[in-house]
């Protein structure tokens, strides 16, 4: 979940390259919101799909800092712990 990302990005000394897909997924949608400041580059077509070079975030915006401030880690922790089985699986992370 994007969130989660933007929580661990916040702790992390950046800059911070991510290298899998799925993360630089979850970068392009914090970028998008304005959360973060990231270079991501454009996948790169390859014989078997694509491949997607690394992406550098720079920094966290104010904007992410007070999303991460109105939705803090332990509340998401709080509410997987008081979720039922099937809920927890759809907030699992």
């Amino acid at each position: 979940m994007s969130l989660h990302l933007l929580h661990q990005l916040a702790q992390a000394q950046l800059p911070v390259n991510l290298f899998a897909g799925e993360e630089v997924d979850r970068l392009r949608v914090l970028q998008l919101a304005g959360h973060v400041r990231a270079v991501i580059p454009l996948p790169v077509r390859t014989l078997y799909g694509f491949d997607q070079p690394p992406a550098t975030v720079q920094a966290v915006t104010p904007l992410g800092l007070r999303m991460i401030r109105r939705f803090p880690a332990a509340n998401r922790q709080r509410a997987a712990s008081a979720a039922s089985p099937s809920q927890r699986r759809a907030l699992a992370f």
